[in-house]
């Protein structure tokens, strides 16, 4: 099994509590497969339903300067989705997936309820956005990968 690289860690100040959200820089969604597959295996069954944001038009958006960009984040996003649960599938767990449109610019995939996603939106709102095409990953509750 090839060995990850994690890039960088950075605490960021929640805005809910005195606590940081600490992010681990992953590079490109590629690189992001195995470490999220082994996380989500070390604390969940053997079943997940991970709940994933697509980005639609956002006039004051921070990343996605036009609809080009945007739809190479959707592209990019939709194919690190399928990666991941074929990675689960063949791991022995039974995956699938529900996108949910949202106006945040960022990418957001969950392996919690749907209430966690909503959760780590809300979170990921007010947390600034120094990253640009690269993959975090992040414990909002549950684990998550934000691709910006």
């Amino acid at each position: 099994m090839p060995m990850v690289a994690l890039l960088a860690s950075r605490a960021l100040p929640s805005p809910h509590d005195d606590a940081a959200v600490t992010f681990t820089e992953l590079g490109p969604p590629s690189d992001a497969v195995e470490p999220f597959k082994q996380l989500v295996m070390s604390s969940h069954a053997s079943e997940l339903r991970l709940y994933c944001t697509v980005p639609t038009w956002n006039s004051s958006s921070d990343n996605c300067l036009d609809l080009q960009e945007l739809h190479q984040l959707r592209t990019k996003f939709l194919v690190l989705i399928h990666d991941i649960v074929q990675a689960l599938r063949s791991s022995g767990v039974a995956a699938s997936y529900v996108l949910v449109p949202s106006n945040s610019s960022r990418c957001i995939m969950c392996a919690g309820g749907y209430s966690d996603l909503a959760s780590a939106v809300a979170i990921l709102q007010k947390t600034p956005q120094d990253h640009r095409n690269n993959v975090l990953l992040a414990d909002l509750g549950c684990p998550c990968l934000v691709i910006t």
